[in-house]
């Protein structure tokens, strides 16, 4: 069973705009060490224990499953609950490797059976879900 329409349908509802600093600061973390209240507005209640909890069964013995942290796009963390709820309705099998933040973006390994075209999935998080004001 192939996916990868539906996919873009979840992040297409999603209205996701970059991250636009002041030219003088090189990413996130150096905006925050000047305005560290302003951090609360990249923090998701859907954290990595809400996601290891909640996907707690795919996470097969040995994998960690999720290491996001924050700061973090706040619609990334709705996309990616939407997204791991549709591939396990599709595949109760699913297996969910590792989701976390690397280089300024969403990677995204997991394993299916079931799902045909699961590697296009994982490009299109990776591609969508990148802002380089999150690469420290």
């Amino acid at each position: 069973m192939k996916l990868l329409e539906e996919v873009k349908a979840i992040i297409s509802k999603y209205d996701l705009k970059p991250i636009i600093l002041p030219k003088r600061y090189k990413n996130l973390y150096a905006y925050f060490r000047e305005f560290p209240l302003e951090r609360v507005d990249y923090r998701s209640i859907k954290d990595d224990d809400y996601f290891c909890d909640k996907y707690a069964p795919h996470i097969p013995e040995g994998w960690y499953g999720f290491a996001i942290g924050s700061p973090i796009i706040l619609g990334w963390m709705e996309i990616l609950d939407e997204i791991l709820e549709l591939c396990i309705k599709t595949d109760p099998k699913f297996e969910i490797y590792q989701i976390k933040m690397k280089y300024g973006g969403i990677r995204f390994y997991t394993g299916s059976h079931t799902i045909e075209d699961i590697g296009d999935i994982e490009s299109i998080i990776e591609d969508t879900l990148y802002n380089k004001a999150l690469i420290y």
